[in-house]
């Protein structure tokens, strides 16, 4: 049994963290290892689980999660963890490289 959100957050931080970088109204996000995996558990801790076992149910769960609405109501709740982790980093001045 897996938690097929946790895929879907993955790949939509990495979309995020990226756009956010390049953008000239970027947040400073830090995306040090600390950082990416607290947006990921806040991320995770605020989304409803999507635990699949069976093949079918996979399919039929990661399909739904392709969806665009999906994927932007994810990209909505990592906005909101990255904006919090920046604000209260949890890494040393020296691990944010």
């Amino acid at each position: 049994m897996i938690n097929a959100i946790e895929e879907v957050v993955r790949e939509v931080y990495v979309q995020v963290r990226d756009r956010e970088a390049s953008s000239p109204t970027g947040a400073g996000f830090c995306a040090c290892a600390q950082c990416e995996d607290d947006v990921i558990r806040h991320t995770m801790n605020h989304l409803r689980p999507r635990y699949v076992g069976t093949t079918v149910g996979s399919a039929v769960t990661r399909v739904s999660l392709t969806l665009e609405q999906a994927r932007a109501e994810v990209a909505v709740v990592i906005l909101d963890a990255m904006r919090r982790v920046a604000k209260n980093p949890l890494h040393n001045e020296t691990d944010s490289s």
